[in-house]
């Protein structure tokens, strides 16, 4: 049996690639995190535990200079930067869906949806080893100008000091796990006493568009929370009590209200918002509303539902769209609404395909109507263009912090990531940590006055010098979103070269791109050909162990998602 030197052995096993596509609404689909294994010389491998939760690691807990606990948008920008460079096998190394909840004057929770666990680096990007999950929570701990960072995951995340893990989502099981299914992403939330009341919504796995099931409510004690952040540990465990919510579908038909991708507390009543679509491929989504007393959030039989001129009632099937049917208005998975001059404002990255616009849209009381006519810019990302100077960068799920912001500024957060990928199809992701970070401004309240260019105050953002990759080697990068599958087509090989010698044979190829990795099969003496020799993640292969005789090679590039180029062959002789 032939044997391989210089490659990898064993079955044919491209890394998986968890796709999420959420926030960008794009011909009413979303899009969200392109996950996958981090490519340096070679696609690193790595061994799924199925055995439940693992231990983790004692290491102490990343801690970054400065403090971002006030609205800094460089320093909030920078100090995500710097916990990712500094992962470990239990830390959180890059994620979207960013939220923060104050728990105390010195702790935030940060709560993400789809996350990469280290270690990560802005030349390697994001290594997997330790999982990806679709949802983690980050305890940031501030002493002066120093702060720590714990991530709170389902377990799992560490086999032992300094190795690997799975790391299971804090809400849902992990899909190699038995109890699996479907996968959580988190939304809207706040504090409420001693407790911390966090919606998640539920969707089907699968494939895009993803399938919404529901909605639960995860409460959180904040003195857990708290003590994980101040724990000697690196990784903790957070296991919320989930209260699920009675799935209705409106009879214009589609998937479920989903509710709490927005809270907003006046008084002693918490507004919950709710999206909808009335088919899960139109390109815009249904806004809907509830509220509750404070007290009873976690009762639905206490909430009450908006049916429309200011009118509620009990029920979610007398549920009406707060927008009326010719706004224009359509809404992002994740947005917030915020009370400011005197008006009320529902704010969101602009959902339209390729936008980069944050922007604010006013109405008189929370169940609006919003008005779209009078949208107010908040911020336009010059970073984001779809163009290879830019990295392909796209904006989503922009959202209001009100645990970073002061009485004169509010500080948002929002969404990067790429539709790059290269000829093999593989994520910009897999190359650089830089991408899949939150980022921020901060906006002065004066912007939501009667008058907004009246304040000469500028909005703050954080710094744009990141690396940029595509531009690099731009014949090399593509955008997803321009090939059906999301995959350029698979380039060819032109020609294949045999160095035959005793027992063995070297053979080479010109690169036909990059991500690419290459199938080796061989037909002759005692090699029927039928499965590959060898899994080459470069330009060449040497088999040994090969009986003398007459022999012909065949090498097949294979793109991210096992698609095939042309192959090329040859015959030789070993001697």
């Amino acid at each position: 049996m032939a044997q391989v030197s210089r490659t990898r052995t064993g079955a044919d096993r491209p890394p998986t690639r968890p796709r999420r596509r959420r926030g960008l609404e794009i011909a009413g689909l979303a899009l969200g995190l392109a996950a996958g294994v981090a490519i340096a010389l070679g696609i690193l491998s790595w061994t799924r535990h199925a055995s439940g939760p693992l231990p983790l690691s004692t290491h102490p807990p990343v801690a970054v200079r400065g403090s971002a606990m006030g609205p800094k948008p460089a320093a909030l920008d920078r100090e995500w930067v710097q916990y990712s460079d500094h992962s470990g096998c239990a830390d959180w190394a890059g994620a979207d869906g960013v939220s923060a909840i104050r728990l105390n004057s010195s702790q935030l929770a940060w709560f993400f949806d789809d996350t990469y666990i280290g270690p990560a680096g802005p030349k390697i990007g994001f290594s997997q080893l330790s999982g990806f999950v679709h949802n983690t929570i980050v305890i940031q701990t501030t002493n002066g100008h120093r702060s720590t960072y714990v991530t709170l995951t389902g377990g799992g995340a560490c086999t032992g000091p300094g190795r690997p893990g799975d790391a299971a989502p804090v809400v849902g099981a992990a899909p190699w796990l038995p109890g699996h299914f479907g996968r959580w992403w988190e939304e809207d939330g706040l504090s409420i006493g001693g407790t911390v009341v966090k919606f998640y919504n539920h969707y089907f796995d699968g494939t895009v568009p993803f399938r919404p099931i529901g909605t639960s409510i995860a409460t959180f004690p904040v003195s857990q929370l708290s003590a994980a952040g101040r724990g000697p540990q690196y990784g903790a465990v957070a296991r919320p009590h989930l209260v699920p919510l009675p799935a209705y579908t409106p009879p214009t038909g589609g998937g479920p209200i989903l509710w709490g991708a927005a809270v907003l507390r006046v008084g002693n009543t918490v507004y919950v918002y709710g999206t909808q679509s009335p088919n899960v491929m139109v390109p815009y989504r249904r806004l809907y509303l509830a509220r509750a007393p404070v007290s009873q959030l976690t009762d639905f039989s206490a909430w009450r539902f908006y049916t429309g001129a200011g009118r509620w009632a009990a029920g979610q099937a007398a549920a009406r769209p707060v927008q009326p049917p010719s706004s224009g208005l359509g809404v992002s998975s994740g947005f917030s609404v915020i009370h400011a001059g005197h008006r009320y404002w529902l704010i969101q990255a602009d959902p339209l395909t390729g936008a980069s616009d944050i922007d604010a849209y006013p109405a008189s009381a929370p169940w609006g109507p919003f008005d779209a006519a009078a949208v107010r810019v908040l911020y336009r990302d010059p970073a984001i263009v779809e163009d290879a100077a830019h990295d392909y960068r796209v904006m989503y799920e922009a959202r209001a912090e009100p645990a970073l912001s002061t009485g004169q500024t509010l500080v948002i957060s929002y969404n990067q990531n790429s539709d790059a990928v290269t000829s093999g199809c593989v994520p910009l992701a897999n190359y650089t940590n830089t991408v899949t970070m939150p980022r921020f401004i901060a906006v002065p309240l004066a912007a939501f006055g009667d008058q907004p260019g009246a304040s000469a105050q500028e909005v703050q953002i954080g710094p744009s010098d990141y690396p940029k990759i595509v531009s690099q080697n731009p014949s090399q990068w593509f955008d997803e979103l321009n090939y059906p599958g999301e995959c350029p087509p698979v380039p060819g090989l032109v020609s294949l070269h045999a160095t035959p010698g005793a027992g063995q044979v070297t053979l080479s190829w010109p690169d036909a791109g990059l991500g690419l990795l290459y199938r080796v099969y061989l037909r002759g003496p005692g090699e029927p050909g039928d499965h590959p020799v060898a899994i080459a993640y470069v330009d060449n292969a040497t088999v040994t162990g090969l009986q003398p005789g007459v022999y012909q090679a065949t090498v097949v590039p294979v793109n991210f998602k096992r698609h095939t180029g042309a192959a090329a062959e040859v015959s030789f002789t070993v001697p």
